[in-house]
């Protein structure tokens, strides 16, 4: 009978089973397939753990399960090393035993070919070490030797010093025979002592007694420290102290011409400054006369601003009051001007009573723009277009409203005027100074609602004095700038007058027309006068032509700088002289730019032309001559000023200008917005070099200068002008007895086609014209049209556009301003863009 076996306990077959699955994952691993499906098997049962929230990262575990977790991993950790431990263990007593024993004569061996190279290497560096040696002990003896011969030379070139004061006195005292010689010189040093000290104190003023003291007092004195001796009141350590301060004082005053230049050229600049327009304006320093300008700011506010234009300088807020010219001057009560701004002017008076209700910290509007930009003098800033300082406001203090505060204003107001000569009424324009009383509230939204337009005035002044600025750098040989202005007339005087001429209306006035023409190297001062008052734009351009025959033949681009009042040089005679005129009178210019300062901001060098005419004129009264006509006004002037030219104009000029204007008055446009134009553009020529039949001028918010052909900054608008030529009956009727009879004519060419790009114009209810680009859809010969699809501007360059299908339009062949190339298509997402390679003169309205 078998014996039964017995039942494995629970251990056992837990130990089989641990066997079993040892023996499985070692199959396992040996397969690389299976290992990978097994790994990937586990990575997939992780993922679930770590989803179900069995498996906890440690951002998700409570402290104590955080706790918890550290212990078994630090469990892990330490069975895990101790493994490998044991196991290195056993490996290295395993080689061990295993490894047979070494021979003990090879080792012997090793060792004493280790010692030897030791030996020579230690050898070597002794060899090393001992050369060097050598070597800086003949350098040492070198050295030793050239000092001693230098030392021999400085003997023989070099004169024995002489003996000190000291020393001589020394020797003379220890020799008995030269102690009468010491007597002496004692006595000597007591006579001139007792003497300077005499002559010190009969002296009375102090650059006298300061050269004395210069005289007696230097290193040797220094040396031996004579202040020290309480018998002498001539040397003492207070004056030797301040003559050296006084001699580094005047070397450290230097400052190079280059400095005092730019320093002179920023208080001239028109933007820091404005000539004195009045003849009596000039100052006089050392034979030098010059005429005033009076600053636009405080000193420390155009320190301020120089040291952010010139930052290659550096100068000291004293130094830089002290290089200001003489004939920069501030402006005074007395002398006040009478050329303000109202802008300005208003804006001052606002700031200057919330100020004295102590509700602003400043009362001028330069402390108001400091405030609210960045640079009071960057465009960005004043155009609210910087990200810095386009949310800035002023900051008003806490207020009460109840108390109510009074200001003043600049208004304009209608008032009826009787003639006491007629007597008869007109209604007349005229410009008060009102008082308000209001609430601060009111005040101050009054003032923030008249910040934009004052800031739009502030950024018009910095533009066209920059660019006028840069266009007078950038002038080449075929440019030429021409700046002008009306003086105030002047009248005529005798040195000595009776009563009735005096204070009657016996005087002539004077019509002065004051130019400066500015060119590449060169700048000529013009001044015409007339006895015709008129400021009309015939008489303008009537004082202009004696200029124009002055001006080289080789110019080719005109520039015009004015003052913009809309009596004189602006407005739409004015506009149509300029395309008319100045084509026929320069038949080779091909451009031209009229450029307008800012309304009260029209002071310029024409100014100081018409102050020197007039204040030299008076001159020659005031020592007994007589300027009583134009021919003796003339002659006054160009002895005394030959820089400045000078013409008359006859009456006759002016009215042949104005008779000849007159018939032209229906061909004139008139152009809505006139008083935002800061510049007028024209071109006669067309871009393949022909002249124009018509003549297109381009209106302008701001005056630009860019070289590019299709300039489009600042565009508010467009007049064009067509020079229709007369027709004579011959061109329009053929001759009946002529023996070649009239035929049939043959077919015109059609210059377009079905989907050429072209270039469209519009004219609006206002006869403001408007550009558009179109592609041709269709074309009737018959009735002379063409059905066009517009085209629609993507960006700021005219060259980018998109296909607008919607705008579909019939034109007439008129119409067509221009043909252009085709353009490339570009892809922006879904979208489809036409792309010109050149820049398209459009002007769409808004």
């Amino acid at each position: 009978m078998a014996p039964k076996k017995k039942k494995a306990t629970k251990e056992e077959i837990l130990q089989k089973k641990r066997e079993a699955e040892r023996k499985r994952y070692a199959k396992i691993k040996n397969d690389p397939q299976k290992r990978e499906e097994l790994r990937e098997k586990e990575r997939l049962k992780y993922l679930k753990k770590k989803e179900k929230g069995t498996r906890k990262l440690v951002e998700n575990m409570t402290p104590r399960e955080h706790r918890d977790a550290k212990k078994k991993w630090k469990q892990h950790c330490t069975k895990y090393r101790s493994k490998k431990k044991v196991l290195a263990n056993i490996t290295n007593s395993f080689i061990k035993e295993n490894t047979p024993d070494s021979d003990v004569s090879a080792s012997c061996q090793m060792e004493v070919a280790e010692r030897n190279n030791k030996n020579k290497e230690k050898m070597l560096r002794y060899k090393i070490k001992k050369k060097k040696d050598e070597e800086i002990k003949e350098l040492k003896r070198k050295v030793l030797k050239y000092k001693k011969r230098l030392s021999r030379l400085k003997k023989s070139t070099n004169p024995k010093p002489t003996d000190t004061p000291n020393t001589k006195l020394q020797k003379m005292a220890d020799n008995p025979e030269s102690r009468k010689d010491l007597v002496k010189k004692a006595l000597f040093g007591e006579v001139l002592k007792q003497q300077i000290e005499d002559n010190f104190s009969e002296m009375k003023t102090v650059k006298e007694k300061r050269l004395l003291t210069k005289m007696v007092t230097g290193k040797i004195v220094d040396k031996y420290k004579l202040w020290r001796m309480k018998n002498t009141g001539v040397i003492s350590y207070k004056r030797i102290k301040k003559a050296k301060i006084g001699h580094r004082l005047e070397r450290r005053k230097k400052i190079s011409d280059k400095c005092v230049r730019a320093v002179v050229n920023f208080y001239e600049d028109d933007s820091n400054s404005r000539l004195g327009a009045g003849k009596k304006e000039f100052i006089t320093r050392k034979s030098e006369r010059k005429q005033k300008r009076y600053m636009l700011d405080s000193l420390l506010g155009l320190y301020e601003k120089f040291k952010l234009e010139k930052r290659n300088f550096t100068l000291s807020y004293q130094t830089f009051c002290k290089l200001r010219p003489f004939w920069i001057v501030m402006p005074k009560v007395d002398k006040r001007d009478t050329c303000l701004c109202i802008n300005h002017a208003n804006i001052d008076l606002k700031v200057s009573a919330l100020f004295n209700a102590k509700i602003l910290n400043y009362n001028s509007y330069q402390k108001l723009l400091q405030e609210l930009c960045c640079d009071r003098y960057n465009e960005k800033c004043l155009s609210r277009d910087c990200q810095k300082c386009f949310n800035n406001n002023p900051f008003y203090k806490e207020f009460n409203n109840m108390r109510r505060i009074n200001y003043k204003k600049w208004i304009s107001e209608k008032a009826d005027f009787i003639d006491p000569k007629s007597k008869k009424t007109r209604r007349v324009t005229k410009y008060v100074k009102k008082s308000f009383d209001v609430k601060p509230r009111d005040l101050i939204i009054e003032l923030q609602d008249e910040l934009e337009t004052f800031l739009r005035h502030e950024r018009n002044i910095v533009h066209q004095f920059s660019a006028i600025k840069k266009l007078k750098s950038m002038l080449t040989e075929e440019d030429a700038l021409i700046h002008m202005d009306f003086s105030e007339n002047y009248i005529t005087k005798y040195s000595q007058e009776i009563q009735a001429f005096h204070f009657g209306g016996s005087r002539t006035q004077i019509s002065l027309h004051t130019v400066v023409v500015y060119l590449k190297d060169t700048t000529k001062s013009y001044c015409t006068i007339s006895t015709n008052v008129s400021h009309s734009p015939a008489a303008i351009w009537a004082h202009l032509n004696p200029i124009f025959n002055a001006l080289p033949p080789q110019i080719k681009h005109l520039h015009f700088l004015s003052d913009g009042p809309v009596t004189q040089y602006r407005n739409k005679t004015m506009f149509y002289i300029m395309a008319t005129k100045i084509s026929k009178r320069f038949p080779y210019v091909q451009n031209f730019t009229w450029n307008y300062t800012e309304s009260g901001h029209g002071k310029g060098a024409p100014d100081g032309v018409g102050a020197t005419c007039k204040r030299t004129a008076d001159a020659l009264v005031a020592t007994g001559g007589d300027v009583e006509n134009l021919e003796k006004f003339v002659e006054a002037i160009e002895k005394r000023c030959p820089a400045i030219s000078l013409s008359i104009i006859p009456d006759e000029a002016i009215e042949e200008m104005s008779t000849e204007i007159d018939r032209e008055v229906t061909k004139m446009k008139t152009f809505v917005g006139t008083l935002k134009v800061h510049q007028v553009t024209g071109k006669f020529f067309n871009p393949t070099g022909i002249k124009s039949n018509s003549t297109e001028i381009v209106m302008k918010t701001l005056s630009c200068f860019c070289d590019n052909d299709y300039c489009v900054h600042f565009n508010i608008g467009k007049i064009i002008y067509e020079d229709k030529p007369k027709l004579n009956v011959e061109d329009v009727y053929t001759d009946s007895e002529s023996d070649n009879e009239a035929g049939p004519s043959s077919a015109v060419v059609q210059p377009f086609k079905t989907g050429d790009y072209i270039v469209v114009k519009l004219l609006s209810k206002t006869n403001m014209e408007y550009r558009y680009v179109s592609i041709i859809d269709k074309i009737d010969e018959e009735d002379g049209e063409i059905r066009v699809t517009f085209l629609k501007l993507c960006d700021n360059k005219g060259q980018l556009f998109r296909y607008d299908a919607d705008d579909v339009s019939d034109i007439t062949m008129d119409q067509v301003v221009q043909k252009l190339s085709n353009p490339n298509i570009v892809l922006k997402g879904n979208r489809i863009f036409y792309k010109f390679d050149l820049p398209v003169d459009v002007f769409e309205k808004k």
